[in-house]
């Protein structure tokens, strides 16, 4: 992370960067340098620029907490995906960023305007804005959810600030005596029917070495981590995505409780189980995923697939004691089982696949997205607009359980 804050507050930065922007911003944090005045921004142009080189430059312990963790932030939306983000909920919240810097009848900012300066912007001037740009891009970011299945379908939430604030300050005190820090902020989105809570924290102190001169010395760092939380009315899933393993239950009966007022949603034995690779493994080598139905899928490629072999374990468990890996990036993956003894009618077992999905487009480079499933609980991807067809790929191989036939087995008992 620190590599990305040089990158970020690089010369050219500096040399451009507009200096009543950065006056405003390191204003923040006024009284908390050591041997700096933001006063020097006033100087002429060429010294200014050299006092703002030599803070920005030297080393990060040496900037107050504060201004540290701004440009962590801002740093993450300060490129060209970044800008893209930020002119989506712009868009998305009414907000005419910048009209003098558009040129014709352009909707983006002009070119020549860099994705940093306009980052910095935002961050002084919307600041709401800038934090609904961060969650997005923590949403995006994120590309292995874990799920739980509720006990029903369809139940709505009616949420409010005050279930927020109390999640907030639930999941807070949960952080805070894992990680030895206050920061933690939640940002509430509507998508659909899904509800999407991105958590903000402070994550461990981490230290590394830096180089001064001749010197080495080491600093410390806590980093901004983003917990994502994905709920869906329709099917009842919550999906998780940057938590801890360790930590995921009580984050989902905190969501339940709280958000949901239904302790216990998420308590069914079987609310972790919920993909199977059994069709795959009574197909064989020949089995192919069926995507007829989607016009804008091309090809559908398995690409890596690993067999265990199960033996009894403690207490009558199954146990791992073999993995065999098949790879071919031409999507016959399935095939290269077939010389060896990996027989799925009997002990062995298909541990996971890989699959990659290439959907139809216009570009130079053909849009993909690559899937990795591994049951009972793990789809693997990074989120993107393609997320719905990739679920619904999924269950339409029929590589999901059936919730419903779980329902009718726990009422009969």
């Amino acid at each position: 992370m620190a590599g990305n804050l040089k990158k970020f507050v690089n010369p050219r930065f500096i040399k451009t960067i507009d200096l009543s922007l950065m006056k405003a911003f390191l204003a923040r944090h006024e009284g908390k340098f050591t041997d700096f005045s933001i006063n020097v921004l006033d100087q002429e142009e060429d010294a200014a620029r050299g006092a703002l080189h030599d803070l920005l430059t030297g080393a990060e312990d040496s900037y107050p907490e504060g201004l540290r963790a701004d440009l962590h932030r801002i740093a993450e939306l300060g490129d060209k995906r970044g800008l893209e983000v930020i002119q989506t909920q712009a868009d998305r919240q009414g907000i005419d960023l910048f009209p003098d810097m558009k040129t014709g009848d352009e909707d983006a900012p002009n070119k020549a305007h860099e994705p940093k300066h306009i980052a910095v912007r935002v961050f002084l001037e919307h600041p709401d804005l800038f934090d609904a740009a961060a969650d997005h891009m923590a949403m995006l970011a994120a590309d292995r959810l874990h799920e739980y299945a509720g006990k029903e379908r369809g139940v709505a939430i009616d949420l409010t600030q005050e279930k927020v604030e109390a999640f907030r300050k639930a999941v807070a005190e949960m952080f805070r005596n894992a990680f030895l820090g206050d920061y933690c902020r939640v940002g509430d989105y509507a998508d659909g029917d899904e509800i999407n809570l991105v958590v903000s924290h402070g994550s461990m102190v981490s230290t590394m070495p830096v180089v001064e001169g001749l010197q080495e010395r080491v600093i410390s760092v806590r980093q901004i981590a983003h917990a994502v939380l994905r709920y869906s009315e329709n099917t009842g899933m919550l999906r998780l995505a940057r938590i801890r393993k360790a930590h995921q239950p009580e984050i989902a009966e905190l969501f339940a409780a709280i958000i949901l007022e239904r302790p216990g949603f998420f308590d069914g034995d079987d609310a972790q189980d919920l993909y199977t690779l059994r069709p795959v493994e009574l197909a064989g080598p020949e089995f192919a995923f069926d995507h007829a139905y989607d016009p804008m899928i091309d090809r559908v490629l398995i690409i890596e697939a690993a067999a265990d072999l199960m033996v009894p374990g403690k207490k009558g468990y199954p146990r791992v004691t073999r993995t065999l890996r098949s790879r071919d990036l031409g999507g016959e993956a399935l095939r290269y089982f077939g010389g060896t003894p990996v027989s799925f009618a009997g002990s062995w077992r298909l541990g996971e696949i890989v699959f990659r999905i290439l959907f139809k487009g216009d570009g130079k480079r053909q849009p993909q997205v690559t899937v990795k499933l591994r049951p009972p609980g793990v789809v693997q991807f990074r989120r993107t607009q393609h997320e719905a067809r990739v679920m619904t790929l999924i269950e339409r191989n029929g590589l999901t359980n059936d919730r419903d036939d779980f329902a009718v087995i726990d009422a009969a008992e």
